[in-house]
């Protein structure tokens, strides 16, 4: 089981990387080549899964899917917009995020996390420092702050059911 489990996770692999270049050959102007290479590279990282049968309840298999879908799909399809209207380097900034952004929205599970609030806030202020600085847009900054925190999003879907199964979390 753990071979095919190996050989499985190549193929993902392989795929995975196979996808931006699938996009980079055939992109055209449209966004869709976006969203589609992105959902491309999700779905073939989700068959090896799959084809292992794993036994989960139905909410796992909602929140697995929460997961997979808002960061690698909607989180990375609106990060390559951003690209287009923001300076690189900049978007990757403002795009990881997502580490800031996330104990900030896990204050709505336990409020422990508000010791991270007051960091979150200055380095959300750096950020905005930053973007004044680039020659991008704001429409591509935008879409880079969406991006991470649709990334946010996704590792929330993943962390919450866990934090119901842990005691004192």
């Amino acid at each position: 089981m753990y071979v095919l489990g190996i050989i499985l996770a190549i193929a993902a692999s392989f795929t995975w990387a196979v996808s931006p270049i699938l996009y980079r050959v055939g992109a055209t102007d449209s966004v869709l080549d976006d969203l589609i290479s992105n959902s491309l590279g999700a779905f073939t990282l989700a068959v090896p899964f799959v084809l292992l049968k794993p036994s989960l309840n139905g909410g796992a298999w909602l929140y697995g899917t929460l997961f997979a879908v808002l960061g690698p799909v909607f989180g990375t399809y609106v990060f390559l917009i951003s690209l287009r209207y923001a300076d690189v380097g900049i978007a990757n900034v403002i795009s990881y995020a997502y580490v800031v952004l996330l104990p900030i929205i896990l204050l709505v599970i336990s409020p422990s996390y508000l010791t991270y609030a007051w960091p979150a806030a200055l380095i959300m202020i750096g950020l905005y420092l930053i973007m004044g600085s680039g020659k991008g847009t704001l429409y591509g900054y935008f879409m880079a702050l969406l991006s991470a925190i649709l990334y946010a999003f996704s590792f929330l879907a993943y962390i919450k059911p866990m934090s119901t199964q842990v005691p004192g979390a």
